[in-house]
């Protein structure tokens, strides 16, 4: 995906789908598909993501509200994690990250933060 400027035209599911590649392959530019300030919860999520050897990704739900698309996307391994994460664009820019969360967390060792609860969630 190198030299791809993900923009409206190239829409956000190749946006997710390359952001989930570079994960995959522990690539540090995946830590720019987020927007300065993005929500996302751990904080250190993108780093703990870098961090873990996953075999591959997939997108397992995607939800179109407004202009966002909302993406979960599955990334295994000996740990699997499933990310939900908020995708829009600002006008001649590319798609971004503007909030994720981990949705599920599958195995692994022990430490691994699962999801926080919501201010009502139990």
């Amino acid at each position: 995906m190198t030299g791809v400027r993900l923009g409206e035209g190239a829409g956000p599911e190749l946006a997710a789908r390359a952001h989930a590649q570079r994960i995959v392959e522990r690539d540090a530019r995946a830590r720019e598909d987020l927007v300065p300030g993005a929500e996302v919860t751990p904080p250190d999520l993108v780093e703990w993501l870098l961090g873990h050897p996953f075999s591959s990704f997939e997108l397992v739900a995607h939800a179109r509200i407004g202009a966002h698309h909302i993406f979960k996307t599955k990334f295994v391994g000996p740990t699997t994690l499933v990310v939900q994460a908020r995708w829009a664009v600002e006008a001649g820019g590319p798609w971004r990250i503007r909030e994720a969360e981990v949705a599920r967390v599958e195995g692994g060792p022990a430490g691994v933060q699962a999801p926080a609860s919501r201010p009502g969630e139990v």
